[in-house]
């Protein structure tokens, strides 16, 4: 990680449930600071790398954007899910939610997306918190992905051998290889099962972070 990415820089305002969320939205993802912002532009809370008012500045500017699109009666824009904008030195992703609410993400150099998993999460999560109603692309998702801790084999990182649940170490048997159209180049998946006979999917994305669907509760 380089000296920026791992540099926080002093908050504004306390943290909240909802700046966790985001906080594990940049984790290991090309997001350098991302915010929640109401429909007038005001930020409900942020996290990141970035200089708090940088982070405030866009989320409000991008807001407005996306206000402008909300109006114009753009046919397709109701089932708009994401919002891409790639610029010479710093790209943005925008996400609407319900009520007027948006993500908004300032990513990295060349970085271009925001890792699907990632952001499924992150919406879930500040949806659950804010009472807010969860967008289609969500509410009608297959697949409920969740980023879990794996310890993997010391000689293969791609080599899933015990789960970090429950607040514990729990053995994983792998059962199979888990394939699907949604698996990136760089993306490994395994069906596994734990010591407590429960089991889930596995996918490792590209930068070395773990995600779980049917995770196991309690």
């Amino acid at each position: 990680m380089s000296r920026r990415r791992s540099t926080f820089v002093g908050r504004d305002q306390a943290a909240s449930a909802f700046s966790a969320a985001l906080m594990r939205l940049c984790e290991g993802t090309g997001v350098a600071g991302a915010a929640l912002v109401d429909a007038q532009g005001e930020t409900v809370d942020y996290a990141g790398w970035l200089d708090p008012f940088d982070i405030k500045v866009a989320a409000a500017e991008w807001q407005l954007v996306v206000g402008v699109l909300r109006e114009s009666n753009v046919p397709t824009w109701p089932e708009t899910q994401e919002l891409v904008v790639r610029a010479r030195f710093k790209s943005y992703a925008i996400v609407p939610l319900s009520e007027g609410y948006a993500i908004v993400a300032s990513l990295t150099r060349y970085c271009f997306e925001v890792p699907e998993r990632a952001l499924a999460e992150a919406v879930r999560e500040l949806c659950k918190e804010s009472g807010l109603s969860p967008p289609p692309f969500l509410a009608g998702a297959r697949e409920r992905w969740t980023r879990v801790e794996v310890q993997t084999s010391p000689h293969d990182a791609r080599r899933a051998e015990a789960l970090w649940h429950g607040g514990a170490w729990l053995p994983l048997e792998i059962l199979g290889r888990y394939t699907a159209a949604d698996l990136g180049s760089h993306e490994v998946g395994f069906r596994a099962r734990l010591s407590t006979g429960a089991e889930l999917t596995l996918v490792r994305e590209r930068l070395g972070i773990w995600y779980a669907d049917d995770t196991p509760s309690g």
